[in-house]
């Protein structure tokens, strides 16, 4: 009970902001509350004088100021204008539309019987829908290497249409990352894929050995798109397809096949048998099992606009928003 006593009176002084003086050997005998301030009969506090501040007296009185006041009239305008223009202007990220893509691994092929770098020069575009898990794309392979001294050549056409599904419904983000429906780069992680593909080549070797032909296939693959950079517009994607391919094909030499002493420096189709029952294209292969490996380089190219329709080069538009 003292020690209760002893911690309510000081802070009942240290609260008034007055000085106390305590003597252990006095007793506390009784308290009571007069005008707000707590009194002891044993004289251990002494009554403040308390003086009412004039109505008259100035507030700025009681503070000490700096001579020099100019930063505080600078801090604030002396007229505030209601009509002036406080809109801030903020960059929202567009959706894609289209983003264009290339292998990087058929842009750094070696073809072994060819016996040196033969890069595949490659091109795809993937179109992206506003929303959703399916996007629909197209590719197109067009090496066309001649080396007649060598007797060599790489020419290919292929072209090949693909959907795919992605796993992760699309997402995207706003300039405060806040997920949203329509902005910023949306397929990304696993997918599926389903293919169709068609074609020409002329592929030789040496002057023994060419084949020129045109073939068509189809299957599914799998992959995964991972964003290179903050915005999701860069994006590298690894991906294998498997499937069937069937071609018909002529193999081709050079010189005549059956009149070995005619030289006419030109190639002819590698048959020997009767020139009346030759057939174009006479030959099949068929092929089960992989038909594509890609890491792919993307970018998104094309975007969509959000304030009226149509697509634009830019991945962001403008948008003034009053606070």
């Amino acid at each position: 009970m003292m020690i209760a006593m002893i911690f309510v009176t000081c802070f009942t002084a240290i609260s008034y902001g007055q000085p106390m003086v305590f003597s252990p050997s006095s007793s506390i005998k009784q308290t009571k509350t007069t005008r707000g301030v707590l009194t002891v009969e044993d004289n251990l506090f002494v009554e403040p004088t308390i003086k009412p501040l004039r109505p008259d007296t100035p507030l700025v009185s009681m503070m000490t100021l700096p001579s020099d006041t100019s930063f505080l009239r600078a801090s604030a305008p002396d007229t505030f204008d209601m009509n002036a223009d406080t809109s801030v202007c903020l960059r929202e990220p567009r959706r894609e539309w289209m983003s264009v893509k290339t292998n990087l691994l058929l842009d750094l092929a070696y073809v072994p019987g060819y016996n040196r770098w033969c890069p595949i020069p490659n091109i795809a575009v993937e179109f992206y829908p506003k929303r959703g898990h399916f996007t629909f794309g197209a590719s197109l392979d067009f090496p066309w290497w001649q080396h007649y001294n060598a007797h060599k050549f790489f020419q290919i056409r292929n072209y090949q249409l693909e959907a795919r599904y992605y796993l992760k419904r699309s997402r995207a983000y706003d300039a405060y990352g806040i997920n949203e429906t329509n902005g910023g780069a949306a397929f990304r992680g696993f997918y599926l894929q389903a293919y169709a593909h068609g074609g020409l080549y002329s592929i030789c070797f040496n002057a023994d050995h060419g084949w020129e032909g045109e073939g068509i296939g189809g299957g599914l693959g799998a992959g995964y798109v991972l964003p290179l950079s903050k915005d999701g517009h860069w994006r590298m994607e690894f991906a294998a397809q498997f499937g069937y391919f069937v071609t018909k094909y002529d193999p081709y030499v050079f010189e005549h096949p059956v009149y070995k002493d005619f030289k006419d420096n030109l190639y002819y189709y590698d048959f020997k048998g009767d020139p009346d029952r030759f057939h174009r294209r006479d030959h099949r292969f068929t092929w089960f099992g992989p038909t594509r490996v890609g890491v792919t380089l993307s970018y998104d190219l094309l975007y969509r606009r959000k304030a009226k329709k149509g697509i634009s080069l830019r991945s962001f538009e403008r948008k003034e928003v009053t606070p």
